[in-house]
Order: structure tokens, then sequence, then C-alpha cells
């Protein structure tokens, strides 16, 4: 698995960028979530014994209840409340007993029953930004695609590779955030054929086991690593 952060002058502002990249067959991708909890992602992964943790989707904030489709170790734990909404035009999926084959997709709530019987772990969540090695073009005047904002994507290589990517926002000088629009782009330019946007501002976080928070979460108002915000599901990953 490879670890990177990365500050970068692009779309006229600062962004500060963090990612895990690693080889699906080599892991375990789990979907894990609490039951009517939350807990900041770095916990999620802690408690799971995993190597990288990934914030999941959307969710209401004053019941903590996820509201898109969630499928784990087999169980569909959440049936979703978001249908034929471009945030849950997505799903991340694996598939077999050991979780290592990943896969990103388009879907609608009409496809929750087949992927809830092929795979074993499943989250909805979207937009899509790449499909097919082309970035997804959404007409919207929705602030949600339209203004800078941490994001948290996932997304797969044609090599088989898994990436975790966390945008920073909120912080003008250090991490301005980026607009669905340029999201896409900084997938592609990832190598990404296929991404699927998460939940993103003050949920967005990436931790890896060695070196803790990637990113610079945004709850606490500070550009540093310690502002999680407690969220019901993430995406796990273990070494197999």
């Amino acid at each position: 698995a490879e670890c990177r952060r990365a500050q970068i002058d692009m779309f006229d502002s600062r962004q500060t960028v963090s990612v895990v990249a690693y080889p699906a067959r080599n892991f375990t991708t789990e979907i894990i979530q609490l039951d009517g909890k939350a807990s900041p992602t770095s916990e999620l992964g802690k408690a799971a014994g995993a190597d990288a943790a990934l914030n999941g989707s959307y969710f209401n904030m004053r019941e903590v209840e996820p509201i898109t489709f969630t499928l784990s170790d087999g169980e569909v734990v959440n049936r979703g409340t978001m249908h034929n909404s471009p945030l849950s035009n997505g799903v991340v999926a694996a598939r077999g007993r050991k979780g290592n084959r990943v896969e990103v997709f388009p879907c609608d709530s009409t496809d929750y029953a087949r992927i809830a019987r092929r795979y074993r772990q499943a989250l909805v969540a979207g937009p899509m930004l790449v499909h097919e090695g082309r970035e997804q073009r959404y007409d919207t005047e929705d602030v949600i695609f339209t203004r800078r904002h941490p994001r948290t994507v996932v997304g797969t290589r044609p090599d088989g590779r898994v990436v975790l990517l966390v945008i920073d926002g909120r912080f003008k000088e250090q991490a301005a955030g980026t607009t669905v629009a340029e999201t896409a782009y900084i997938a592609r330019q990832l190598g990404l054929t296929e991404a699927l946007n998460l939940d993103g501002g003050g949920s967005s976080s990436l931790w890896t086991r060695q070196e803790g928070v990637l990113n610079h979460p945004t709850d606490n108002r500070r550009y540093d690593h310690e502002g999680e915000r407690s969220v019901p599901n993430g995406i796990v990953v273990l070494k197999r």
C-alpha cells in the first residue's frame, strides 16, 4: 500500500490532498457500520484492526442515522432513504468472502437487491465522479456541487488498485477545497477510471495505522489532524 500527502497549487487555489492506494487482491475491504452510534474514522479503523480507514456515506446528523444503502458482511444494515438522487447514484462494493475484489460503479435503488445478492460489502453514495475513464458532468447550481468543500473519494484504477482520497478544505491559505467538477478532475489525474464521491465537509477523514490521521479534518476549525467528526460508517482496509 502507498500513502501520500501533498500540497499543490491548482484551480487558482492551494489544495492539500491525502491518498492511500492499495492492490485490492492483497487486502480485505470492508464496510463498517455502527448500530445507532458514531465514532471518528480513526477509531473505526483501530477497532477493526485495520491498516487504513476512510469515512463513509451520508447520514442524518441529529439521529446519526445513515441515509444511503449499506451492506456489511453480507447483511443489509441500511436500506437507504435517498432514492434516485445524484448523491446516491453510485456504489463501492466488495465481492468474495475475503472482500478482495473491489468495484465502483453507477447504481440506483432498483439495483440494491442485485447488489445484496452479488456482493458482501457495499456502500451507496454520490455523485459518481468518473465512469469508464470519463469525468461525469452535472448540470446543477446546487451548492453541494458548485462550492468548494472538503471531499472524500473512493475509486479504482485499471491495474486493480483501490484509491482512498481526501481533499482538505475550509482553510483558504492551506486547503481551499474543491467543487464536484474539480474533485472529478483530481480523481482522473490520479488515474482513476471509476470514482465515487462520499460524504465530505466535516466528515472527511483518512486514517492509516502507521501515520494516524493523514488529512486535516475541519470540525475543530483548526488546520491540524485533531478535528475528526464522529460518523456512523466507513470503509476499512485490512492486510490479508
